[in-house]
């Protein structure tokens, strides 16, 4: 009996969402590594391929001949890095997702007030993923003249937008550091009386002291004497954050690739860390968010109706 599969493969110039297939019939680029590791299972097998657009389909055999592909559970899938795999995700959720497909675009009249949302939650989960990846070490509390910024960061006051097209602060606006600093005073000690918590548990108690609540309004003083780092948390954080709302509202091939192009270029390096793998995350945040107003509209449609 000859082996089975069920592929999964969105392609600009087509999609197969589940097309049961014999493994002979896979590109030959993959067949023979998809059979050897199909060939663990007496059952049929998912295998699922990266999105390719037009340009990339005419080099399809020679990027199936580099994946590397893996058996994970009863699927066969290809291990993409950081970048590919945001644009991976990209492309699934803006051509395929009910979420994304449903999603105002700019003539919509809900395109502020859906994409304002995203947006605040995106900032909100960025300041907390950020400096949770950066201080994952806790020697980098160390550099004071990074880590201060990076803590402030933490705290900024979100952005809130101005309808109808900006969603994130706008850097080279005189009002966007004040508007970031308003009434941060209570978070900003409160973030400080974990880090001093954690320092000392840490063994270290005179950097824990450099955290002490206390001096809460020395450290923001010091990040408003020397606001570059921070402005730059904020400028690659916009970057990320619009280049989302662009894919949500366009929808196509281009905003994929530019999605996944400047996702990636925030990322790569923040503060010297390779954040890329945060990509799919706020991808996925996006979702979430999405998903929840389109299930409040159905819900107010419903009730309108009835």
């Amino acid at each position: 009996m000859p082996q089975m599969v069920r592929l999964y493969w969105l392609r600009e110039n087509g999609c197969d969402a589940g097309t049961p297939l014999g493994a002979d019939e896979l590109d030959p680029a993959i067949r023979e590594r998809v059979k050897e590791l199909a060939r663990q299972d007496d059952g049929e097998t998912v295998v699922r391929l990266p999105f390719l657009d037009r340009r990339q389909w005419r080099r399809r055999a020679e990027i199936l001949h580099s994946i590397h592909l893996v058996r994970e559970g009863d699927s066969v899938r290809c291990r993409l890095d950081a970048a590919e795999e945001t644009r991976d995700r990209a492309a699934t959720l803006a051509l395929t997702d009910a979420a994304w497909k449903h999603a105002p675009d700019e003539r919509d009249p809900r395109c502020f007030p859906v994409w304002q949302r995203v947006s605040v939650a995106l900032q909100k989960a960025l300041r907390s993923w950020i400096p949770g990846m950066y201080f994952t070490s806790a020697w980098r509390y160390e550099d004071r003249d990074a880590a201060y910024p990076m803590v402030v960061y933490e705290v900024c006051r979100p952005c809130f937008g101005r309808p109808r097209t900006e969603f994130t602060y706008d850097i080279a606006d005189p009002e966007t550091l004040p508007s970031a600093y308003s009434m941060i005073g209570r978070a900003l000690q409160t973030v400080l009386a974990r880090i001093e918590k954690q320092l000392y548990a840490a063994g270290n108690p005179t950097l824990a002291h450099r955290y002490n609540p206390v001096w809460y309004q020395d450290i923001l003083g010091t990040v408003r004497k020397r606001p570059k780092r921070l402005v730059e948390l904020l400028a690659d954080e916009a970057m990320l954050i619009n280049a989302l709302i662009d894919l949500g509202t366009e929808r196509n091939v281009g905003a994929v690739n530019r999605c996944s192009k400047l996702a990636n270029a925030a990322l790569r390096n923040v503060y010297g860390v390779d954040m890329r793998i945060l990509g799919v995350r706020a991808l996925e945040e996006a979702t979430r968010v999405l998903t929840e107003e389109q299930t409040s509209s159905t819900v107010g449609f419903r009730k309108t109706a009835t």
